[in-house]
């Protein structure tokens, strides 16, 4: 399911005739990358493969990416400044030692210049849950009760991003 939809949303930008396409730096929720996007005159659809960073430096070791759509509020363009709301989803969980995927409704504003693009979003979502093994050693799995103790159910999340995109 999760190879479905995830190819079904790297299609997106494809079915409709990008106007700008943007490459520039983007972090969500402990998530550094690559931000590229493809906007269009009122959608943007934007990729952010990256690695997990923290005080304690890149995580190299997994491939982390989110995806999403943005849409411009105020009837406008995505070529011009303003607020934006869309749809995210990949690893949103923010861990480092495992992949958490979720998705989330994201509210943000652009400030757009005739080469650059800043964004700031929040964004709130749900993370999937997880059973014990999924994310922990298998000795900390061996009985029921532990189990129980350590799968982790489906939980809400907010997203904080940023990102800065050069336009052609």
């Amino acid at each position: 399911m999760r190879r479905w939809l995830v190819s079904l949303i790297a299609l997106l930008p494809f079915s409709a005739q990008a106007d700008d396409a943007l490459i520039g730096l983007g972090y969500l929720n402990g998530l550094v990358g690559i931000n590229l996007e493809w906007a269009t005159t009122q959608n943007s659809f934007f990729a952010l493969p990256a690695y997990y960073v923290d005080s304690s430096g890149l995580d190299t070791d997994e491939f982390r990416w989110v995806v999403g759509w943005r849409h411009k509020m105020e009837r406008g363009m995505m070529d011009e400044s303003g607020f934006y709301t869309g749809l995210m989803a990949g690893d949103l969980g923010g861990e480092r030692h495992y992949e958490r995927l979720g998705a989330g409704f994201e509210i943000g504003h652009q400030w757009v210049k005739p080469y650059s693009r800043w964004t700031v979003s929040a964004a709130v979502g749900a993370l999937e849950a997880l059973e014990c093994a999924d994310y922990k050693a298998e000795f900390r799995c061996d009985s029921e009760e532990e189990r129980d103790q350590n799968d982790l159910d489906i939980e809400p999340v907010v997203v904080l991003g940023v990102s800065y995109s050069f336009r052609r």
